[in-house]
């Protein structure tokens, strides 16, 4: 990915991760973040629809907040 950016970059990108297995939830979060980019969890996998296609977070490039309300805006 081309977007990534350091750690507090104000423009860094937040991408969300869902899991029903925490230890690998938080790999996946660490590797998303050496990679430059702000890792939100999403939740277990009974709630990941929140990020599908045709969801706010889908595709958009929004930061940490962002990332959390567009989570929450989802609608079923």
């Amino acid at each position: 990915m081309d977007n990534g950016r350091p750690a507090g970059a104000g423009d860094r990108i937040a991408l969300p991760v869902a899991g029903d297995d925490a230890d690998a939830k938080q790999l996946v979060m660490r590797l998303v973040d050496s990679l430059g980019f702000d890792p939100v969890d999403a939740g277990t996998l009974d709630g990941s629809w929140r990020q599908q296609p045709d969801t706010p977070v889908y595709g958009a490039d929004r930061d940490a907040d962002g990332v959390r309300r567009g989570l929450a805006e989802a609608r079923p």
